[in-house]
């Protein structure tokens, strides 16, 4: 029998075993060997932060896996959305811990209010993916080729399991092409690294509601935030900004976050331009450069996300080749209607 409680700090020894277990391991989002001082400054930076909720299942006293359940907590527009992750112990496979944990976080989101529980899993790993399908998730989008495991390149699959009806959806009218303002400047612009003394400038957007429906930024943003959100860009850690600016003036941002194997791919964190200032020439301009930037570094795929909303950004990336592969369905909630975001890939 199951019994579930909080994870502890204590928990170190085992999770770091469980993570360097390669079987485990390879159908998860750690890349290992992992110490267990790094694991334990996982735990403890996750439990001090409180964004995430940890159970752990124990068999007959003995931890037999775990979950989180990453909740936005009213910051965003996708606050209504739980992200999953559950990792078994190999010697618990097949004994119904899996089962256990996804109906414990199926109920903690319920009484979170939640109305969306997402997942990511990867081909391959079947047991899972059957699994997944019991309990009603159903693939909405996949990242092609994204990951590299035992000498092949895999997709990873965008699971959704719907809690609550996510109603009402957005109006097909409301994503008209000819809302979009028909601006022309011929100052030059240019796309480069976000500075310091951008702050001012990347605080503006971001506090303008019309420009930040493409992001999961829910305005007003205070300048203290948007220093935070800045200062967390760190390239040690593979996280990055480009802003495309015309003078002192910045049109837009793309956030971006890369990785190395077995996940060498750039993935979009966010993209913003500002509608009022040739969203589609900033959006077309930030994309290229993001092409550039994975051909300079050597990174593989591109993987791009965005709200079907969001035209300039949807039109700049399927006209420099963007391929969608479905979208996560009601994910952000945007003036009152629930909206996909679409999931694209490049080349």
């Amino acid at each position: 029998m199951l019994k579930f409680r909080c994870l502890l700090a204590s928990d170190v020894d085992w999770l770091t075993e469980s993570a360097n277990d390669p079987e485990v391991a390879k159908y998860s989002i750690s890349v290992y060997p992992i110490t267990e001082h790094e694991v334990g400054e996982w735990v403890k930076k996750d439990l001090d932060e409180g964004s995430s909720k940890y159970i752990v299942a124990e068999m007959d006293g003995e931890p037999a896996g775990e979950l989180s359940l990453w909740l936005r907590s009213g910051a965003g527009k996708d606050r209504h959305v739980a992200w999953l992750g559950i990792a078994v112990r190999r010697k618990f496979w097949g004994k119904g811990v899996g089962a256990g944990l996804i109906n414990e976080a199926i109920g903690l989101s319920k009484k979170s209010g939640c109305k969306r529980v997402m997942l990511g899993t990867i081909e391959g790993n079947e047991r899972a993916i059957r699994l997944y399908g019991k309990f009603g998730f159903r693939t909405e989008a996949y990242e092609s080729k994204e990951v590299y495991i035992d000498g092949s390149w895999r997709n990873s699959f965008i699971m959704g399991l719907e809690l609550a009806p996510c109603e009402p959806k957005v109006a097909q009218a409301s994503m008209s092409k000819d809302k979009r303002p028909k601006t022309s400047n011929r100052k030059k612009t240019c796309v480069r690294q976000a500075l310091n003394r951008d702050l001012d400038e990347l605080n503006r957007l971001q506090n303008c509601s019309e420009s930040a429906k493409s992001t999961w930024l829910l305005p007003p943003v205070t300048k203290e935030e948007t220093k935070k959100w800045y200062e967390k860009l760190n390239s040690d850690q593979g996280k990055y900004c480009l802003v495309c600016a015309r003078g002192t003036k910045l049109l837009g941002y793309l956030h971006f976050k890369v990785s190395h194997l077995p996940f060498p791919s750039v993935k979009f964190e966010e993209i913003l331009v500002d509608v009022e200032q040739e969203p589609d020439k900033t959006a077309g301009a930030l994309v290229e450069a993001i092409e550039g930037f994975r051909v300079r570094y050597g990174y593989r795929r591109i993987f791009a996300y965005a709200p079907e909303t969001s035209d300039a950004i949807v039109d700049a990336l399927a006209s420099r080749g963007f391929r969608q592969n479905g979208a996560m369905k009601d994910y952000y909630f945007i003036d009152g209607h629930y909206v996909n975001v679409a999931v694209f890939a490049y080349p």
